[in-house]
Formats: C-alpha cells, sequence, structure tokens
C-alpha cells in the first residue's frame, strides 16, 4: 500500500509542477507539425533567444498532453543549441537520410530526434487543441503552449514574432507546405518590410466624366520603423507595367511609419474619359528586404454614360400564381428611350442569372414580362414582349428581386413580403412609379378582375383618365311583379384629371352570360365631368323583370379611359309576386292559459275574398 501511495504522490507533485512552476529560460516554442503529409514526419522546432548562452538539450523532455514525457536525444549532429540558432527535434523513426525535410533544414539548425517514435502515445493529435510542454532534465517546466487544430495536411503552427508570447494571438499557420524547419518562420515580419496592401478606385463602375477616385493603401509589415519611403502611382497608359514620368499622376513622401501601421493615399483621374485603364502604385523604399510587395496593379474601364437607378422599375410580381400559371415579373421603363436588357441579370435571396444574352428591347414608358416560360399567354393576352428565361423561383412567404444591367449598376430592388399583397393567384401590383419600390405602402393586391394586369398599366395605379363603378345596387333584395323599384349607381373617378363626360348604360342580363348585349340594354343615363377624387350618384326606375332571379348590368362609356375593367359593375334581383296584403289574415282568438290537458293554440281568420295559401308562414313571439 505504501508503494502505490508514493507513486500517486509522485504522480501529484509531476503534475502541480508541470501545470504551474515555470523556470526562467531562453528557449521557447517556435514552430509545431502536428499534422504532417506522412507518417513518422512530426517535429517541434525550439528557439534559443539567447544573445550569448549555448544551452546542451540532451535529456529535456516533451510531454504531450497527457501522455509520458519524450526525452530529447542526439540525432548524430550533437546536443548543444547555439544563442540565436533553430533546434529541431523529430521523432525517433524519422528517415534521417533521405527524410522529407533533409533538404530543407538548414545545416546551422540543430537536428535532434526523441527517444521514441512518437510524440505522446502514437502522434500528436491533428483534429482537437492540445497543449505541450518542454521540460529540464529535473522535470521544471520551461515553456508550455496549446496548438490550434484548425491546420490542413503538411501545414505547421508558425510562431509570428520570435519571443515568449505563446499565446494564440502570436501564432499563424504556415504559408508554407511542410513548414520552415530550422529556419525563420513563414509568418514571421521582415526587419523592413513594407507592402502595397491595397489600390482601388471609386466608382467601382466610372462613367465617362466621373472624377475617379484612387485610394491606396501601404503597410508595414516589418519589425522595424520605416523612416524614409516614397510611393507612385502611374496611370500605365501603354500597359507594359512600368512606370514612366509622363505616366506618374501622384507622388509622397513619408516618414517614419510604425511597425504594423498603414498610411492611406488619395489620388484623382478628374473627368475620366471613356476607355481602358490600368493603374499602378509603386513603394521606394531603399531597406526594404520583400520588394514583390511593393507594387500594385488594377485595371479598370470607364464606360459610356448608360443606366442610372430606377430607370426600370419592378412593376408587378406574380409570385403566387392560380394552377398551372409561371411565376412572371412585369418592368417598366420610366425614361424616354428605349432600353436593351442585354447582359442585364435578375437576383433573388439565393440566385443570380441573366436576363438574355442576346438582347430585349423595353420601349420608352413602355413593360416588358419576364417569364420562366411563355404560357402565360394561356392566361392574359398580354400586348408587350415576354422574355423567357430561367427566372428563380419566387417565395410566396417573401423574397428579394434584384435588378443589375450590363455593367453591374443596381437598377432596382425591393424586398417584398406576403403581407404587402398579392396570393392566392393575384398579382402584387406597385402603385406608383415615382415611390420607392420598397415601401410596403406603394404596392398592393391587383383588384382587376383578371386578377394581374401583364403588359398594362397595374389596376390599383391611379390613371390620368379613369372613370369607375363604385357601386351599383337595388334598394330591396327583392321586387314585386308590376312594381316599380329603385337602382342606384355611384360613379367615382379616381383618375388624376377631371373626366370628361359619359354615358351610364343599364342591361338586364336576359340570357345570364355577365355580358352586356345590345339587345338586353334597358336604357343609358348621361352624365357630365367629374372631378378628380370625386363621385356621384345616379339612380333609376325599372319594372322590367321576371318572378324569380333578375340580372343587371351597368356599363360606364366614355372618351378617354385608361383603365375599363373597372367601368363594369353586376346587381342581382328576385322578383316575387304578392297575392296577399297585410291585414288580409288577422289573429282573431288565441289560448294561451289553457286547462289541462288542453294545448295552446291561435286562430287566424281570413277577411279577404281570397283563397290564401299559409303554406310556410311563420309565427312568432
Amino acid at each position: 500500500m505504501r508503494g502505490n501511495l508514493t507513486i500517486i504522490l509522485c504522480a501529484f507533485f509531476f503534475s502541480f509542477g508541470v501545470a504551474f512552476s515555470q523556470t526562467d529560460t531562453p528557449l521557447t516554442f517556435s514552430e509545431i507539425m502536428f499534422s504532417p503529409q506522412s507518417s513518422n514526419n512530426e517535429f517541434i522546432e525550439l528557439y534559443n533567444l539567447s544573445e550569448t548562452e549555448s544551452i546542451d538539450l540532451d535529456g529535456y523532455k516533451i510531454i504531450y498532453s497527457t501522455s509520458n514525457a519524450d526525452i530529447i536525444s542526439s540525432a548524430g549532429f550533437g546536443t548543444v543549441l547555439q544563442p540565436k540558432s533553430f533546434a529541431v527535434i523529430l521523432e525517433g523513426d524519422y528517415d534521417f537520410i533521405s527524410g522529407i525535410y533533409n533538404n530543407l533544414i538548414p545545416l546551422d539548425a540543430l537536428i535532434l530526434k526523441i527517444s521514441d517514435n512518437s510524440f505522446g502515445t502514437s502522434g500528436m493529435a491533428n483534429t482537437s487543441d492540445r497543449q505541450l510542454w518542454l521540460l529540464k532534465q529535473n522535470g521544471d517546466t520551461l515553456e508550455t503552449y496549446t496548438y490550434s487544430a484548425n491546420n490542413s495536411s503538411a501545414i505547421s503552427d508558425e510562431k509570428i514574432v520570435i519571443n515568449k508570447d505563446n499565446s494564440s494571438n502570436n501564432w499563424e499557420n504556415s504559408l508554407l507546405t511542410n513548414g520552415t524547419p530550422g529556419r525563420k518562420n513563414s509568418v514571421t515580419p521582415l526587419n523592413n518590410d513594407l507592402s502595397f496592401s491595397s489600390l482601388s478606385i471609386y466608382p467601382e463602375v466610372p462613367i465617362s466624366g466621373d472624377n475617379v477616385q484612387i485610394t491606396a493603401s501601404i503597410k508595414n509589415k516589418g519589425i522595424n520603423t520605416a523612416q524614409s519611403f516614397s510611393t507612385e502611382i502611374y496611370n500605365d497608359i501603354n500597359f507594359d507595367s512600368s512606370g514612366s514620368q509622363q505616366e506618374l499622376i501622384f507622388t509622397q513622401s513619408f516618414l517614419n511609419l510604425l511597425p504594423g501601421d498603414s498610411t492611406t493615399i488619395n489620388a484623382f483621374i478628374n473627368s475620366a474619359t471613356e476607355g481602358n485603364y490600368q493603374l499602378m502604385g509603386e513603394i521606394s523604399f531603399s531597406e526594404d528586404e520583400d520588394t514583390l510587395n511593393n507594387k500594385k496593379i488594377i485595371q479598370f474601364i470607364v464606360y459610356p454614360p448608360g443606366n442610372i437607378y430606377n430607370d426600370i422599375i419592378v412593376n408587378e410580381i406574380m409570385y403566387a400564381p392560380s394552377s398551372g400559371e409561371p411565376e412572371w415579373i412585369e418592368l417598366y421603363n420610366k425614361t424616354d428611350s428605349p432600353i436593351n436588357l442585354k447582359k442585364w441579370s435578375l437576383s433573388d435571396n439565393s440566385t443570380t442569372v441573366s436576363i438574355t444574352g442576346t438582347g430585349g428591347l423595353i420601349q420608352s414608358k413602355s413593360f416588358v414580362i419576364l417569364s420562366r416560360d411563355s404560357s402565360i399567354l394561356n392566361f392574359y393576352p398580354v400586348p408587350v414582349e415576354i422574355i423567357v428565361f430561367n427566372l428563380p423561383a419566387l417565395n410566396n412567404t417573401g423574397d428579394v428581386i434584384v435588378i443589375r444591367d450590363s455593367l453591374s449598376v443596381l437598377i432596382d430592388s425591393l424586398s417584398y413580403l406576403p403581407e404587402w399583397g398579392g396570393n392566392s393567384g393575384k398579382s402584387l401590383e406597385r402603385i406608383s412609379s415615382e415611390e420607392s419600390s420598397n415601401l410596403q405602402s406603394n404596392w398592393g393586391t391587383s383588384p382587376s378582375i383578371n386578377k394581374a394586369t401583364p403588359g398594362m398599366i397595374n389596376s390599383i395605379t391611379p390613371k390620368d383618365f379613369d372613370l369607375k363603378i363604385s357601386s351599383f345596387s337595388p334598394e330591396n333584395d327583392f321586387g314585386i311583379i308590376g312594381e316599380k323599384i329603385n337602382f342606384t349607381i355611384q360613379v367615382s373617378n379616381p383618375g388624376l384629371n377631371n373626366s370628361g363626360n359619359f354615358i351610364v348604360k343599364i342591361f338586364r342580363d336576359i340570357n345570364t352570360d355577365s355580358v352586356a348585349q345590345q339587345n338586353e340594354q334597358m336604357g343609358e343615363i348621361p352624365g357630365s365631368s367629374i372631378l378628380s377624387g370625386d363621385s356621384i350618384r345616379v339612380h333609376f326606375q325599372t319594372a322590367d323583370f321576371i318572378k324569380g332571379n333578375n340580372y343587371f348590368i351597368v356599363y360606364i362609356e366614355t372618351g378617354t379611359d385608361q383603365d375599363t375593367t373597372n367601368n363594369f359593375a353586376f346587381a342581382k334581383l328576385i322578383g316575387v309576386t304578392i297575392n296577399e296584403v297585410r291585414n288580409d289574415l288577422v289573429i282573431n282568438e288565441f289560448m294561451y292559459a289553457p286547462g289541462s290537458p288542453e294545448p295552446e293554440w291561435i286562430e287566424i281568420f281570413n277577411r279577404s275574398n281570397k283563397i290564401i295559401d299559409i303554406n310556410n308562414y311563420q309565427v312568432a313571439d
């Protein structure tokens, strides 16, 4: 029992020492290869930060995670690590004759190995973060580091700045396959290194006559302050990627750019002319150790004047059509000129597609229909061009519609919801072409009797000239045969202008086909101008109806009307024959308190000279 207790205590104190007791040392972890491209190729790299002290690493230990310690030993090259030098610790069964690192490790690096064939029990994990410790021969902890297992195969963890900082902010994935064993890390900055980090223009798609702003960013990626340098920007007219004095459009000198800092410069090409451009930015820094990142080149095109936002708008959307009907979108050209939709694009919230690659012309102040197929013609008499293409499926729960021209300039966009309207086979119509596309109050369900108005002025849009039958009804649902009944017709003017004179025509739909025919006309009532937004009531009387259901049609006829779909209205009247009148039948006697077992009863007396059938008569209290 005592022996077991001793073992437990030793393990406790050993773990305590690893976790909390750390001895000062110039040694530090500098690179970890835990996910090599093949077996037996894991390595751990150390660096001696001392300017003067050499360190004999024989017998030092590496602990991986919860495994037993691996002992560091000679690989045939000694065990003494010189000042400011790297040591690469390889697995015991690494191929020291033809291994993959033999041509990567420089001669001045110390090559070591561990006493067994793998770090830990079976190598380092490459799918989860694990902790490493470096220990002296006596078990004192010198270094600890937890690597992040987010590396691709053959990509090591490298320390950025070689110092004692082992926080995750000072480590990055190597930029090189197989890492940098025994030499400067690929992520470690140079002493002196300026980088032309960005070169851009605004607007991104310039149009002839625009002032093009050039923005450049210079970053000091080096360890030292860049004390003196200059930056030049060239309009590389001959596209030879070499700036000349004649092409120079900007130059500026700078002093004392601190490590990690950036500076931004701006230049301009005023009133840019149409054509292709190549800009070149260049840094002049005599102390730069990496001149490959001192130049930045971009190309762009200055286009001729093109379309602007809302030249064309989304005007109507059928996103929840009736069975068999395709989804479709109507566009409207607000400009005074035709516009070619060649290479324009349409996007929803997940897909971008080209509208047409061959060209589709939308005339001035006119419409075009975008549809997945031409079967829309089975549902509407579309009077404008239909462009058939791979229209993205429009979600009934809401979607995004974005229109861009051939230069990817945003022309119109909106994000609709079902609350806006347009469902159950009815389209979503835009009210005003001048109001915002993203304003819910500018959209609504089509009130058209056709449920949509593809290729025509929207039924919900105020017209310049538009008379409408707002209501049409008889004074009662029933009319007595042989007696006249009054009908009321309300005529309103939702148009933007005062109306002209008009005629209200009344028809009795004898054949019940809902079509007003000349032989069914009962009469007509002339009317004079109605103010915009106003309405009037027109009355007429008729006894021209039969027993049972009678159907009537009223129609407005006027000189100018941009929406004739609301010029009709329908009414129903039930004709009845009245045989008896009030007091033909009277209550003559009733028993309300009979003796048992007599029932209660009422006596009805017929005072008239007529025979009256009381079938279906009702008695109420």
